[in-house]
């Protein structure tokens, strides 16, 4: 009962202290809700990079077209031996009927009808080479190079690799930046904390005096830090929420690929979003107040 009480009256007393000194509590927890909406955004966009790494990951694959005339046996052989490769899912043989169907159906579904204009067009037969992992892409591609029956070679390796770089980039400047202004808010907090100490000099005083523990007199200050970190956490869940629906066909849009953010994600967002502002406030606050109350003993 005697904890939940001390318990009490720390929440209270943090609480007092955050309104005592508003002005530069308040600018503290902006400065957390901006470090926390740029956490959001760069896992938003990792997010979605990511899907999209994944879609581009389930169509990577190895594309041969093939010379005119070439013998069911012949095609049998190609293929045989190209789905023994390392790496090769599937391979299937897509004839020029077959790939010229494929062409009217693409054009039915955007509600045109094509039209050569009354030339005779024959496409190419090919060979469509599915892959276990992408990496395996240049091997295959170099294998079917080598064939007679291959005219040409299409892989999607380089939308692969060059998401794969963006994906880094991005990953890099963001935790740069976010780095920086945790520094910011560490600074501020620690500040905020400090002006509360000096203010309450004279209470702290007196609280020794009459036998106040450590603990006692520094749950207060530690837990005002920890109130700029929650109150900036729900503002940008807040945020978040607001703008999550809007934000959607955005990232479709911009990454020109389907882009999909689960609960799971949105879950683990919170979490993160949670953790650090709790995190920030905490140690801030913890620095400040090891630093700030031993010089006033």
């Amino acid at each position: 009962m005697r904890f939940f009480r001390f318990i009490g009256f720390a929440v209270v007393r943090a609480w007092q202290g955050f309104w005592r000194n508003a002005m530069m509590s308040l600018a503290t927890t902006a400065t957390v809700v901006l470090m926390l909406v740029l956490l959001s955004g760069l896992m938003i966009v990792l997010g979605g990079l990511d899907s999209g790494l994944r879609f581009i990951e389930s169509r990577v694959a190895v594309t041969a077209r093939l010379v005119d005339d070439l013998t069911a046996e012949q095609i049998d052989v190609l293929v045989a031996e190209t789905r023994a490769q390392p790496g090769v899912e599937s391979v299937d043989y897509v004839s020029p009927e077959a790939a010229l169907e494929r062409l009217r159906q693409f054009y039915a579904d955007l509600g045109l009808t094509l039209n050569f204009g009354g030339a005779n067009i024959t496409l190419y037969g090919s060979v469509e080479v599915g892959l276990t992992t992408p990496s395996a892409s240049g091997s295959v591609a170099a294998f079917l190079e080598e064939r007679a029956e291959v005219v040409r070679i299409t892989t999607r390796q380089g939308d692969y690799d060059k998401l794969v770089g963006i994906i880094d980039t991005i990953r890099l400047a963001g935790l740069a930046a976010i780095g920086l202004v945790g520094l910011t808010v560490l600074f501020m907090i620690v500040n905020t904390i400090r002006i509360a100490v000096y203010a309450r000099a004279s209470e702290i005083e007196i609280m020794r005096l009459v036998g106040a523990s450590d603990a006692f007199i520094r749950w207060p200050f530690i837990l005002e830090g920890i109130l700029c970190g929650l109150i900036g956490a729900g503002v940008t869940l807040l945020l978040v929420a607001f703008i999550w629906d809007p934000i959607q066909p955005v990232m479709v849009g911009v990454f020109q690929m389907p882009t999909a953010v689960t609960v799971d994600f949105l879950t683990t967002l919170s979490g993160v979003v949670l953790g650090v502002g709790l995190g920030v406030g905490a140690l801030g606050s913890w620095i400040s107040v090891r630093s700030n109350l031993a010089a006033s003993a």
